[in-house]
């Protein structure tokens, strides 16, 4: 068995672990795979369709969807996506599968490991404990009864584990201690709390105990309700932990993960009954928020299984009063740390971020999702059909106060505080749809309201100066080939773009815009040219970073080294240390005679403006549109192998001539869009 320790391990380890296993043997487990010629196929498993389009290509052990989703990758993405693990977790399981020992962790790492397992079998054990109470124990009789009147069911009570925590002191505890947990391990599970005197004794007592999963379906906490009317409060938590974190669960995900990718679609409501009669009821995409907001790192987990997220807001908590106060929180802060339920500019923001279709419902007044659900299945089913798109929902709420004989001023005033809202996306096309449904219902021309938002952002945005000669000579250093190149020559390219990024992660939004701009438009053309995404990496653990990086743009706590420390496992920081090592040395060895005179003088002159402010783009907009040009290469040669398995009828009718060449027209017109485009900006770049 290979072990992998060291600096460079992390990068030596994916590929063994790709060189090990088989991408059939892999996504077998997964769908149910026909062989087609060399290839093989199957009914996507990340969205509905009847005929099949997703390829898996054994000779360069890659797939892909070539109906809606489009996505693709290697073995690495398809797990990630299929598990909803990040790369990290997923290099523990394929490294598992294929017989490669990682690098141990260090004692103290291990030490925290052994810690966080214990706690979670003190955990599963007392969901255990608290279940049984509720199955048989006489004192739980009044909580069966209030299970019964929320009409669950016996089925679903086992399959959330409802429990009974008993109207003791110590009943958990002493259960818990002579299976051979600790009083501290009890307390730091928060099963039990310790006074200031020193007594410890159960935190949940008679009360319905609500386990909390992770996605993976391992308990880390509870939701209690107070089953005496007089007991408060009326819903009690386990207390903020490394392993209960409120901010990054989502109650129900671990049951509905399945649903959720195969509709493409989730629902968020408010409460636990709500998630529990859905599912009851067959309605098994629908999760709970934790908390009272919904935070950036829920919606993030669930884009990873959905395009769609539907906000079911109870009219009590997040209509109108709501909204209206996320409006004027959104006015002075991105933060999203309001105390509302529903962040209007965050909603819009996440939207751009995350590129998935948030969309809002309002339940009838006096009724919750599980009322509905349980009374009226099929308005539940026309709600959601009906879901209004976040910036329609925002736009009916912050004008709901207009009528006909509004004022100019009124109208002007209700335009002026709802733009930093619909304009908080870096989706172009989508914002100017926004400003356009927002000048129909105030009644003022949407150039008026466009010249109103780009005053504003010009007047946060501070005039920078023209640099781009001495940064393009400063970046040049340490820059790759042309495209084109040796095999291998992708993963240094994609290297050095991450190495852009981390320099300035702002120049992604310039890559982005250009790439917006090449579209002109065209439909056929919004998937082959869209925002840079982790698809334009080859590299696992490089997709990883880059998203990674992409996260830290909507952050002003930490610097980007220090967000991606945080946000990385160790496997990836340390190809993060070894990306953002001076690459001079090894392009130095490549070097002699009169270029490595030129490299010298190109070193004096970055040492001299190594200090000017904010970079040049148009290096990394290169860069970039170069990745893009080499992924649609490689998709291109895929669709080729397919047409080639077509002609000899090994593919069926499935995918059909029409389909390849809609495909093939659009992968060709974009690429020569992008070579127009390299040249042009190679052109300009020898004119300076």
């Amino acid at each position: 068995m290979a072990e992998y320790g060291g600096v460079n391990s992390s990068v030596s380890v994916v590929d063994d672990v790709k060189a090990r296993l088989d991408i059939v043997d892999v996504v077998s487990g997964y769908v149910n795979l026909q062989k087609a010629g060399r290839n093989y196929k199957a009914l996507c498993p990340f969205h509905h369709e009847k005929t099949p389009s997703f390829v898996v290509f054994p000779d360069t052990q890659t797939w892909r969807c070539f109906g809606a989703c489009g996505e693709g990758g290697d073995v690495f993405s398809f797990v990630m996506k299929s598990e909803g693990w990040d790369f990290a977790e997923t290099l523990r399981e394929l490294a598992k599968r294929a017989g490669v020992q990682l690098a141990p962790p260090d004692p103290a790492q291990e030490e925290r490991q052994v810690e966080s397992d214990r706690l979670l079998g003190l955990l599963d054990e007392t969901a255990r404990f608290f279940h049984d109470q509720l199955r048989t124990a006489p004192a739980a009789q009044a909580a069966r009864a209030y299970v019964e009147r929320r009409h669950l069911g016996g089925e679903t009570v086992t399959a959330f584990a409802l429990g009974y925590a008993p109207n003791d002191w110590r009943q958990a505890l002493h259960h818990l201690q002579m299976l051979g947990y600790s009083q501290d391990e009890i307390v730091e599970a928060g099963v039990a709390i310790r006074n200031e005197k020193g007594n410890v004794y159960d935190r949940f007592r008679n009360r319905l105990v609500i386990p909390i999963r992770d996605g993976r379906g391992r308990t880390v906490g509870f939701g209690a309700r107070a089953l005496n009317p007089d007991d408060v409060p009326k819903y009690l938590n386990s207390p903020q932990s490394p392993l209960f974190d409120k901010s990054r669960l989502l109650f129900g995900l671990d049951a509905a993960r399945r649903a959720i990718r195969e509709t493409e679609t989730a629902v968020i409501v408010e409460g636990y009954m709500d998630v529990m009669q859905a599912h009851q009821a067959g309605f098994q995409n629908v999760v709970a928020q934790m908390g009272t907001a919904l935070t950036e790192d829920q919606l993030r987990l669930l884009s990873r299984y959905a395009n769609r997220l539907i906000l079911a807001l109870d009219p009590d908590a997040a209509g109108m009063n709501a909204t209206m106060r996320g409006l004027n929180v959104a006015r002075q802060t991105l933060d999203g740390e309001g105390s509302v339920s529903f962040d209007p500019r965050g909603m819009m923001r996440y939207t751009g971020l995350l590129d998935i279709d948030i969309r809002v419902i309002s339940l009838p007044e006096g009724q919750d999702p599980d009322d509905l659900i349980r009374e009226t299945p099929d308005a539940w089913t026309s709600l959601i059909d009906r879901a209004m798109p976040v910036a329609d929902y925002v736009i009916a709420q912050g004008t709901a106060h207009l009528s006909n004989e509004s004022s100019y001023h009124e109208r002007e005033r209700a335009a002026r505080e709802l733009l930093p809202i619909l304009t908080a996306t870096e989706n172009d096309l989508q914002r100017n749809v926004n400003i356009q449904t927002l000048a129909r219902r105030v009644r003022i021309d949407a150039p008026m309201l466009i010249q109103w938002s780009q005053y504003r952002q010009a007047a946060q945005t501070r005039a920078l100066p023209s640099i781009r000669q001495q940064q393009r000579l400063a970046e040049r250093t340490a820059r790759p080939d042309a495209p084109g190149g040796p095999p291998g020559h992708s993963a240094i390219r994609e290297g050095f773009c991450l190495r852009l990024l981390m320099e300035e992660p702002e120049r992604l939004y310039a890559a982005n815009r250009k790439l917006r701009e090449l579209q002109g438009g065209d439909p056929s053309l919004e998937t082959v040219l869209a925002a840079m995404n982790v698809n334009d990496f080859s590299r696992p653990d490089y997709q990883a970073i880059f998203a990674a990086l992409a996260r830290s743009l909507q952050q002003d706590d930490a610097d980007v080294f220090g967000f991606l420390s945080r946000q990385l496992s160790p496997e990836l920081v340390v190809v993060v240390e070894e990306l953002r090592r001076p690459t001079l040395e090894s392009f130095q060895r490549r070097l002699s005679g009169p270029l490595m005179t030129e490299l010298k003088s190109i070193q004096r002159e970055q040492a001299r403006i190594n200090t000017l402010p904010e970079p040049d783009t148009s290096l990394f907009v290169e860069e970039a549109l170069g990745l893009r040009h080499s992924r649609l290469e490689r998709e291109l040669q895929e669709l080729y192998f397919l047409q080639e398995d077509a002609q000899e009828g090994a593919q069926g009718d499935d995918l059909t001539d029409r389909l390849y060449q809609a495909k093939v027209k659009a992968y060709t017109r974009a690429r020569q869009l992008l070579a127009k485009a390299l040249h042009q900006i190679r052109d300009l770049s020898r004119e300076m």
